[in-house]
C-alpha cells in the first residue's frame, strides 16, 4: 500500500510539474507571436498624425485632385492615365482609376473614427474632447470626399474599428445614399464644434506636436469645422427647401470660420526634399500635364496678373521659339502666340515637354490646403450675391480675390526656389496687394455688375488654379452650377463631362453592392450626384 501511495504521489508531481510546463510554454509562445514594434492599440493623439497626413497629401492633395484639375481645365492631361482621362477614353469610368484613393480615404476614415470611439464616453480616454473634435472634422472632410466623389457609396457599415478578431465588422458592406452621408458629415461637424472647446483631461494628455495641421491650436480647428459645415451647407443649396436659410448659414459659419491667411488650414510640413507636394511630386515623377488653353483664355480677357506669373516655358522648350515677352505685364498683340503655347483641352498630342505648364507644378513646398482662406470668402460672396446683398458681395469677393492672388504668389515663391526642377521663361515680379486691388477695380467690377454670380463663380474658379489641391472642390462648384443652368465656365473638351468617379475596384470585385452600382461604369456620364439633381 505504501509503495502504491508513492508512486500515485510521483505521478501527481509529474502531472503537475509538466502541466506547469505546458502552461509556461504556451504564454511565451504567445508572446513570442506578439509584433512589439506594431501595437494593436496606441493613443489617440498618434493616429491624429497619420490621419492629417493621408488626408491632405493622398486624399485631398492626390488622384482626385489630379484628374479632377483635368475635368475641369484647370491643367490639360498630356501623358499615359491623365492623357486617356482627357481624351475621355476608359480612364475616366474605370473601376481601376481610383481604386487606390477609394482604398486611402476609407482609411482615413476609419482611423478618424478610431479617434472618436478612444476618446468618447465609453472609450479608453473619455474627457479628450478636443482630441476627439479633432477626429470629427477629420471625418467629416473624409466622408465629404466619398460622398462628393462617390454619390451613394459604403458608409455606415464601412470604414468602421476592427473586431478584436481583426476582422471588419462588415465583410461586403451596404450602400448609404449621398444625402445620407451627407447628414453625417453635418452631425461630425456639429459635435466638433461642441467638443473642440471643451479641452483634453484624460491622462494621455493633449496632441501637442502630433497635431501637425495647427500644433494643438483648437480655436484654429473650430474655425475649420465652421468653415466646412458653411462648404457643406452650398453644396446641398440646390437639394434645400429652405434656400434663404441655408444661405444665412452659410453667411453665419463664414462668420466663425478663418479671418486671415494665419487661421486657414493649410497643410504645411513639405520641406522640397523628404517631403514633397504632392502635385509637384507627380508632375517631377511623371510629367502628365499642360497648362490650360481654356483657362489661359479667361485670363487673357480678364487682363488677370497670374499671365505674367503663373506659368512656365516647356521644360523642353527651344529659346529660339521667341518666348521672352509673353510674361510681361501688357500681352496685347501677342495673345495667338503665347496660347499656341499652351495644350489644346481634350485634344491635345500625347507628347511631353513641348507645351507650357503652370507654374505650380513646379511649386515643391506649396501646402495643401484642407480649406483656404479665399475659400470662405468666395462662400461668403456667393452667399451674399444669391441673397442679392450685392454691394456686401462685391466688397467680399475683393477680399476674395486679393487673398487668392497672395496665395498664388506663396506657390509661385515656392517654384521660383525650387533648385532641383528650375523654372524657365519666368523672373517676372510678384503681384502686390495693391496690383491685385486695382486688377479687382478695373477688370472685375464691370464683369461683377453685368453678372454677379457668374464671375464670382468664376474669380473662385481662378483661385483654386494651384499647387493647393484645390480641383478638387473647383470640381464640385462646376458640377453644381451646371446642375442649376449655370453652364458658366465655357469649357473646350470635346467629350463628355464626367460627373462623378467610379468605385474603386478593390470593392467592386468583391462587394456585390458596389458591384451593382457600378455596373460598367458608364453612369458617370449620365448620373450626377444628389446634391446636384441626381438620385445616387
Amino acid at each position: 500500500m505504501k509503495v502504491r501511495y508513492n508512486k500515485i504521489k510521483t505521478y501527481l508531481s509529474v502531472a503537475l510539474v509538466a502541466g506547469v510546463l505546458f502552461s509556461c510554454s504556451e504564454d511565451k509562445m504567445d508572446k513570442i507571436n506578439q509584433d512589439i514594434d506594431n501595437p494593436h492599440s496606441v493613443d489617440a493623439k498618434f493616429i491624429l498624425t497619420d490621419v492629417i497626413t493621408s488626408t491632405a497629401f493622398s486624399n485631398i492633395g492626390g488622384d482626385f485632385n489630379h484628374y479632377f484639375s483635368s475635368y475641369v481645365e484647370n491643367e490639360v492631361g498630356i501623358f499615359n492615365q491623365l492623357y486617356n482621362a482627357e481624351t475621355r477614353v476608359s480612364e475616366v469610368y474605370s473601376s481601376a482609376t481610383f481604386n487606390n484613393i477609394w482604398g486611402g480615404v476609407y482609411s482615413s476614415l476609419k482611423n478618424a473614427r478610431i479617434i472618436i470611439d478612444k476618446c468618447s464616453e465609453e472609450g479608453s480616454q473619455p474627457g479628450n474632447y478636443t482630441t476627439k473634435g479633432m477626429g470629427e472634422v477629420l471625418a467629416a472632410v473624409n466622408a465629404g470626399l466619398i460622398a462628393d466623389a462617390f454619390g451613394d457609396a459604403p458608409f455606415s457599415q464601412a470604414a468602421l474599428p476592427q473586431l478584436d478578431n481583426g476582422k471588419p465588422q462588415f465583410m461586403t458592406p451596404e450602400m448609404d445614399k449621398q444625402k445620407d452621408i451627407y447628414t453625417a458629415i453635418i452631425a461630425y461637424l456639429d459635435a466638433a464644434i461642441e467638443d473642440l472647446p471643451k479641452g483634453d483631461t484624460h491622462a494621455t494628455g493633449k496632441p501637442g506636436a502630433q497635431d501637425i495641421l495647427f500644433k494643438g491650436d483648437a480655436n484654429k480647428w473650430l474655425k475649420l469645422a465652421y468653415g466646412l459645415k458653411a462648404r457643406y451647407t452650398m453644396h446641398t443649396l440646390n437639394v434645400t427647401e429652405d434656400k434663404t436659410a441655408a444661405l444665412n448659414t452659410v453667411l453665419e459659419c463664414c462668420k466663425k470660420a478663418a479671418q486671415n491667411a494665419g487661421d486657414q488650414a493649410a497643410f504645411n510640413v513639405y520641406d522640397g526634399v523628404a517631403n514633397l507636394n504632392p502635385l509637384f511630386d507627380f508632375f517631377y515623377s511623371r510629367e502628365y500635364t499642360a497648362a490650360s488653353a481654356s483657362l489661359t483664355k479667361k485670363l487673357i480677357v480678364r487682363n488677370d496678373p497670374r499671365l505674367h506669373r503663373a506659368f512656365a516655358d516647356a521644360i523642353g522648350a527651344d529659346e529660339s521659339l521667341g518666348a521672352e515677352g509673353f510674361y510681361s505685364k501688357q500681352l496685347t498683340g501677342k495673345e495667338e502666340n503665347f496660347l499656341s503655347m499652351m495644350a489644346p483641352n481634350g485634344k491635345p498630342q500625347q507628347v511631353q515637354e513641348v507645351y507650357n505648364t503652370s507654374i505650380f507644378l513646379f511649386a515643391a513646398t506649396a501646402p495643401t490646403m484642407f480649406m483656404s482662406y479665399h475659400e470662405v470668402k468666395f462662400l461668403e460672396a456667393e452667399a451674399l450675391v444669391r441673397l442679392n446683398r450685392l454691394e456686401e458681395a462685391k466688397a467680399t469677393l475683393k477680399e476674395a480675390i486679393v487673398a487668392g492672388l497672395m496665395n498664388m504668389e506663396v506657390s509661385v515663391d515656392a517654384a521660383l526656389e525650387n533648385t532641383s526642377v528650375p523654372v524657365k521663361g519666368n523672373s517676372t515680379e510678384a503681384v502686390t496687394i495693391a496690383e491685385a486691388e486695382e486688377y479687382f477695380e478695373t477688370e472685375v467690377v464691370p464683369l461683377f455688375n453685368a453678372d454677379p454670380l457668374k464671375e464670382t463663380m468664376i474669380q473662385k474658379y481662378l483661385a483654386f488654379w494651384g499647387a493647393n489641391g484645390e480641383s478638387t472642390e473647383c470640381y464640385n462648384d462646376v458640377r453644381r452650377l451646371k446642375s442649376e443652368g449655370h453652364d458658366i465656365y465655357d469649357f473646350e473638351n470635346p467629350g463628355k463631362f464626367p460627373l462623378r468617379t467610379p468605385y474603386g475596384s478593390d470593392d467592386v470585385t468583391t462587394n456585390p453592392n458596389v458591384e451593382n452600382a457600378y455596373g460598367n461604369g458608364q453612369y458617370v456620364f449620365s448620373e450626377n450626384v444628389w446634391w446636384a439633381g441626381g438620385s445616387r
